[in-house]
């Protein structure tokens, strides 16, 4: 007989060898960790957060990671960090979708045939660096770095005796460069700062979803659109041909087709100069116009709304003009750009809102031509390094031109379609668990750190070159003639930390800040000189007599997935289109007229074609796009990447290529396609309120008048009950009655909250099949209403559990699962949940999800799971708890200190993560406390459904008319 451990004996006689009998393969897993030498790090239960540099994108925010046990659990924004001040935008919430990625790349991987097999390090070592030391020819394609990456990266070609190296990004801004260029000499993307921006003209740049610097953009637009008394919101003109996020945020919008952009940007700046509007001279430019206008007739406008605009832009105190999009060149893009920086420099904001002085790092991204020299050069003596860059998705004939190189050596984390085409995949971290540094703009040093140790046999992609170049006998040196061993040495000389203890405290701060950047931002810088003699406009090429199935291709980036390289991560994909509420794929969009014209009806599968290729798609039919355009979104549409992303969608990116670009809004043709087409998955199937005041709005006049008019209001409290017609008692609350507050003239739409929601509180990612069937499990949506006598204009109502202190889910609960609790809460008890759905029946926002089947976690992800939240099984039914587990976590340590809770110390995730500010978080019975204040003082309060009588915790903030010019 085998012994038995009292640990083991315990657990038998304790009832588990009930579990043994019927659960046989079941294995004692239940083990201690010893902790006779704890980690000096890491106390066991306590979170610890790590501040790094978001690279999700090339903005740069500053994060904070949570790490909890060895394991990161949550992305939040660095509040210190200039860029985004704290919140983050749904991509950077989904870092951690990232790190634990399951298609992520474990070991060295070496193609024979078709075929990747795993190899070992010292393999992968050797076999390249012989073929470096026997001559090789190095070229080096990586995506966007900066600092002491991109000098690692510059010293590995030099040691080879190369100057082959570019940074790669589908998106780079090349129309904008071009502009400014040819306008002030200086071909970079300049800070455009909207902080207190009083007039935005938008040329087409969906500045709040994916162009610039989306969060900070998204933070200062909505801390402009505001409501503050006595002062005037922000206001926004959008010009373009689909009606996108940033577009129904506007409050003109002037649907323009893409051919069209430059010609309506030169017509209104011509409006101002016509009638002395303009604070600059613009002379000797008027040729240049009088031509570019005669080139191409302009469209049908409304000429008041165009005066309007002018007017308006330049009598703005701080107007800025912005021009779209960030894909491609051309003469149309480029025109609209050298229109929009001609409009910035008429009315002064060059210096002001249009900072030359701070360019963005995107200023050194690959231009179009480049990248095809680059390409062209590649021959079979050649090893060509690819760092985390996918060319082959996202650039039509560039896997043709990969294969030229004799050896293909991929440094990334996902087998994507450039790794498929590589002799060598080489897996390197993840941005979390990396060290190095990113400058979004000068004077902005942000720090990258790991904030948990590695999850694989992974090396960072500096550190393998840095090995590769020793072993072949070209030791990488900085600038001061030392040969560091790895990025983080590398890292440390440059930043001045080499060695001391000094030098280490600095280190050690600087770590916990995140980086580097002075405590207030730097002036503008001065303005150039521009060159406005030699200004011209390429005249729009004469163009065939159209066919009527020929249309302008219109291909936008999705807030969610932006250029692709995100498409695999669940919680993007599930998260919905702001506008369409579409998920999980991609679709075409098509005027009403043009689709009647080709016998297209909605849902029929569209094929598009360009000289480039072509995609097939489904239709949907709205008069959001412009007649003669077809809108299709980037990012989707991948043959490699992982289980999400690949097949799911059409790659719209195979519609462009290096000819086309030159034109950048390409001639298409559409046509019909006779099978069946993938039915769009909808999360919300009407955008209308259909006469239910959802989502209300009041205007400016009205709040400004002596008395506004105030409604009836029922607090959530004792006083909010009346007798007469009340048929519960009131819930008395002992300490806290916990409450929120948002709103709606902040709302952007972006789905951010959303997101941040499915992190934090174990939400699951069910696929495309179960959201198709209507099972989706998203606590917290922010579906998109129209706005009352407004075909453009959508507004957001973020909607999740209300906590209504007369809660109509409680009652009707046989088992007591909804429950009231002593803080106000509308707490569900999930281990008393039996799963009849009273509730769900019974609740009239309609916010509670059921939970129809058991979902996997594919491993790793089951290591991102909050340890605070419950992870649900099926037949138990969930919903929004207003992030109960930050609430106790601030109690428990108000009470470890002896102090009271302070208002504002609890944020719910939904609250943290938004770049709007749209969320208020507190305690009803604090009269200090802002949401009180909010909640019982403000003119635009309204509680969503109000006639059902049952008494909210969340209050709505009405949205503003801006009918006060």
């Amino acid at each position: 007989m085998s012994e038995m451990s009292r640990r083991t004996f315990l657990w038998i006689t304790g009832g588990s060898s009930i579990a043994l009998a019927t659960d046989q393969p079941r294995k004692l897993v239940n083990k201690l960790i010893p902790k006779v030498i704890p980690p000096e790090e890491i106390t066991p239960g306590n979170w610890t957060f790590y501040a790094t540099t978001c690279r999700e994108c090339p903005a740069g925010c500053g994060m904070h990671v949570a790490n909890r046990d060895g394991r990161a659990t949550k992305a939040e924004g660095n509040p210190a960090h200039p860029v985004n001040r704290g919140a983050l935008c749904p991509r950077g919430q989904s870092a951690l979708q990232g790190l634990y990625d399951p298609d992520r790349v474990t070991t060295p991987l070496y193609r024979t045939g078709r075929k990747l097999r795993p190899k070992s390090w010292q393999e992968a070592f050797d076999s390249i660096s012989n073929r470096l030391a026997s001559g090789g020819r190095v070229a080096l394609l990586s995506s966007l770095q900066t600092g002491a990456q991109a000098e690692v990266l510059r010293a590995f070609v030099a040691a080879f005796g190369s100057a082959r190296l570019l940074f790669y990004e589908p998106f780079n801004y090349e129309a904008l460069r071009a502009a400014h260029q040819q306008l002030f000499g200086l071909p970079v993307i300049p800070r455009y700062d909207l902080e207190g921006s009083d007039f935005i003209v938008s040329f087409a740049a969906d500045f709040l979803e994916t162009w610039g610097s989306p969060v900070r953009q998204a933070r200062q637009f909505s801390d402009g659109r505001a409501y503050r008394d006595g002062g005037s919101p922000t206001r926004m003109a959008y010009l373009g041909p689909r009606l996108s996020m940033t577009a129904s945020n506007a409050d003109h919008f002037l649907q323009v087709s893409p051919r069209q952009l430059p010609v309506v940007a030169a017509a209104l700046l011509r409006v101002i100069m016509d009638r002395g509007w303009n604070r600059n001279d613009l002379g000797p430019v008027r040729p240049a116009l009088d031509a570019l206008l005669k080139s191409s007739p302009l469209p049908a406008l409304d000429q008041e709304v165009l005066l309007t605009v002018g007017r308006a832009f330049t009598s703005a105190h701080r107007p800025v003009a912005l021009a779209g999009p960030q894909y491609g060149g051309g003469p149309a893009a480029t025109g609209t750009a050298l229109c929009a920086a001609l409009l910035n420099y008429a009315v002064g904001a060059i210096g002001a809102t249009v900072d030359f002085s701070r360019p963005h790092a995107l200023s050194s991204s690959a231009r179009d031509a480049e990248l095809d020299l680059f390409l062209s050069s590649l021959g079979p003596q050649d090893v060509l390094f690819v760092v985390d860059a996918n060319p082959a998705y996202a650039r039509t004939a560039a896997a043709e031109r990969l294969q030229g190189a004799g050896m293909v050596v991929y440094l990334g984390s996902l087998l994507d379609e450039t790794a498929e085409l590589a002799r060598w995949v080489l897996p390197t971290d993840t941005p979390l668990e990396s060290w190095g540094e990113y400058q979004p703009e000068p004077g902005v040093d942000g720090l990258m750190q790991p904030v948990m140790g590695r999850l694989y046999d992974t090396r960072g992609a500096c550190d393998i070159l840095i090995a590769l170049a020793r072993q072949a006998g070209r030791p990488l040196r900085t600038a001061r003639g030392t040969a560091p061993a790895d990025l983080l040495q590398w890292l440390k000389e440059r930043r001045g930390f080499g060695g001391g203890d000094q030098a280490e405290r600095g280190w050690q701060a600087a770590l916990r800040t995140g980086g580097a950047w002075p405590a207030t931002p730097p002036a503008s810088g001065t303005a150039p000189a521009p060159r406005l003699a030699g200004i011209s406009f390429q005249a729009q090429r004469p163009t065939a007599p159209a066919r009527i199935e020929d249309v302008e291709l219109w291909p936008w980036a999705s807030i969610m997935l932006y250029d692709g390289r995100l498409a695999n991560r669940g919680w993007l994909q599930e998260a919905p289109d702001p506008i369409t509420f579409i998920v999980w794929g991609n679709w075409i969009d098509l005027h009403p007229k043009k689709a009647a014209a080709l016998g297209i009806e909605s849902g029929d599968l569209v094929q598009l074609t360009t000289v480039a290729g072509s995609l097939r798609a489904p239709a949907r039919l709205t008069t959001e796009i412009h007649e003669q355009s077809a809108a299709i979104g980037l990012g989707q549409g991948h043959s490699a990447l992982g289980k999400n992303a690949r097949g799911v969608g059409s790659n719209a990116f195979m519609l462009l290529d290096a000819a086309q670009r030159a034109g950048s809004f390409p001639p298409c043709r559409v046509s019909r396609v006779a099978a069946d087409a993938p039915r769009p998955i909808r999360t919300a199937l009407c955008r209308e309120q259909l006469h239910r005041d959802l989502l209300q709005s009041v205007p400016l006049s009205v709040l400004r008048a002596a008395n506004p008019p105030k409604e009836e209001f029922d607090l959530p409290l004792p006083e909010g009950y009346h007798a007469d017609r009340d048929l519960y008692p009131p819930h008395e609350h002992a300490k806290h009655r916990w409450a929120m507050v948002i709103d709606l003239q902040r709302c952007i739409g972006c789905g951010t909250c959303a997101v941040a929601c499915y992190a934090e509180n174990n939400v699951p990612v069910i696929g495309p099949e179960l959201v198709a069937d209507g099972r989706e499990m998203a606590w917290l949506r922010v579906p998109p209403y129209r706005v009352p006598g407004s075909p453009w204009r959508y507004a957001w109502l973020p909607l999740h559990c209300q906590h209504c202190d007369a809660a109509p889910c409680e009652p009707v609960c046989p088992v007591f699962a909804a429950v009231h609790n002593e803080e106000g809460l509308n707490a569900q008890i999930y281990n008393r949940c039996i799963g009849t759905r009273y509730c769900s029946n019974n609740c009239p926002y309609k916010v509670r999800r059921f939970n129809w089947v058991n979902l996997e976690w594919r491993k790793p992800l089951d290591l991102q799971l909050n340890p605070e939240v419950t992870v649900r099984q099926r037949g138990v039914m969930e919903k929004c708890t207003f992030c109960v587990q930050r609430i106790r976590q601030a109690q428990y340590r108000a009470a470890r200190e002896g102090r009271k809770l302070q208002d504002g110390e609890v944020v719910p995730a939904c609250a943290q993560t938004c770049p709007g500010g749209v969320f208020t978080f507190g305690d009803l019975l604090d009269p200090g406390a802002q949401v009180t204040r909010i909640t019982r003082g403000d003119p635009r309060r309204y509680h969503l459904l109000h006639e059902l009588n049952t008494k909210p915790a969340v209050t709505f903030l009405r949205r503003v008319d801006n009918d006060v010019v």
